[in-house]
């Protein structure tokens, strides 16, 4: 039971840092093919290091077998500066516990020599096992007592099951993350695709429109000039939306830490001439304290000036026009919270409004919602609606505090 214990503590300890990889490059975002190897090396020599730490070697030899699971993945890899690390440090084992170290040299340089020689041809596995046999017998032959010879081969073998199991469990591991990338490629391409689809969608029909007053218009008949102010504003529609679709794609945020409420104020001030040109009434309660978050300042200030534009028009025609900007500070996080008396968002639009491509406004491109909510999230906050149909709407942007100075 002791030795069943042992073999499996061994074998946990190789295991834990080649799953940690495998888990780590299936949910890491943004990682090329450098990072991964990097990361790989690391886990392999991190494998190594703790089987040589929590072990007596002199008394649990079969140790030297597990050690070769990293130098195989190493050479599997095509990983060889890291599987010529590994076999100098399992050389210099060997020749702190006595053994003839000229033969072992021998060995794990003909390893090196079978990697060369099965490069292009994968068949470096099998000829491992071959030659480790044939070395390891030489081993017992000569060091291990003659009587359990027997006994000395069936845990040979017992642990070349081990290894061929855990090598096999590994390969199906990186077949499940590459099926599992496979899949977000497929859905990003099918994102792709769907976006292509309803932009595609949404320039047609400002073009359809072009087209059709092109086709009506006469040089000559000074009654047609309407038509050419009719088709600017189509085409000005296509450029927004185009504008708006490469925003999207490009996102890019480059944090800093800022003061929130002075941005507040910054986003406020450039709204005062068109608020009082419109006769709108704005009400806000924007804290003199210092609080501060880490963001994109040009990002954020983005998000804000979408959210009060779009309180703006939705009070056109109201009779006593009001946006209120308030703020709450509640676990940690700031609370900025834009209210108006508008016109109100549908049940049915408020659970659509995050969509992209998605609107209800006659020149609205549907994207300004859906970028925000993307800049927000890569802030690590939230962008929420509540809305009732001609009752106005509040819009909460919830950041996390960095810090705060009283």
């Amino acid at each position: 039971m002791d030795i069943l214990h042992v073999v499996l503590m061994d074998v946990i300890l190789l295991v834990f840092p080649l799953i940690f990889n495998l888990f780590f490059c299936m949910y890491s975002k943004e990682l090329n093919k450098d990072q991964s190897m990097a990361i790989l090396d690391f886990a392999l020599l991190s494998s190594l290091y703790l089987l040589i730490s929590y072990n007596d070697i002199e008394n649990n030899i079969s140790l030297l077998l597990l050690f070769n699971v990293p130098l195989i993945i190493s050479y599997m890899k095509q990983r060889s500066f890291v599987a010529i690390i590994i076999s100098i440090i399992i050389v210099c084992i060997y020749y702190t516990l006595d053994f003839n170290i000229i033969i072992f040299i021998l060995e794990y340089v003909s390893f090196y020599l079978i990697y060369l020689f099965t490069l292009k041809t994968n068949k470096f596995l099998p000829l491992y096992f071959i030659f480790k046999t044939v070395f390891s017998l030489i081993t017992y032959f000569f060091y291990m007592d003659k009587y359990c010879i027997v006994s000395n081969l069936i845990m040979y073998i017992s642990f070349i099951i081990i290894i061929y199991l855990i090598l096999y469990m590994y390969k199906k591991g990186e077949g499940i993350i590459k099926l599992h990338m496979d899949i977000k490629e497929l859905e990003k391409d099918k994102q792709i695709r769907t976006s292509l689809f309803k932009i595609t969608h949404e320039i047609k029909n400002p073009i359809a429109v072009c087209k059709s007053y092109l086709d009506m218009f006469d040089i000559n008949n000074k009654s047609h000039d309407k038509y050419i102010t009719i088709v600017k504003e189509e085409i000005e529609k296509i450029l927004l939306l185009l504008q708006d679709f490469l925003s999207m794609n490009k996102i890019k945020i480059q944090k800093e830490i800022l003061d929130i409420n002075m941005l507040l104020e910054d986003v406020v001030d450039q709204f005062e001439l068109i608020l009082k040109e419109k006769n709108i009434e704005l009400k806000t309660n924007i804290s003199q304290d210092e609080v501060f978050v880490e963001g994109d300042y040009n990002r954020l200030n983005q998000v804000l000036i979408n959210m009060i534009k779009n309180s703006v028009e939705a009070l056109d025609n109201q009779n006593k026009p009001l946006i209120n900007i308030n703020y709450e500070i509640i676990d940690n996080n700031f609370k900025i919270i834009i209210k108006d008396n508008g016109s109100g968002i549908s049940e049915e639009d408020l659970k659509r409004i995050k969509e992209p491509f998605y609107t209800t406004k006659k020149n609205g491109t549907g994207l300004g919602v859906s970028l925000s909510q993307e800049i927000i999230e890569a802030h690590n906050g939230t962008l929420d609606y509540f809305s009732k149909k001609n009752k106005g709407t509040k819009v909460i942007i919830t950041l996390p505090i960095y810090k705060i100075f009283n």
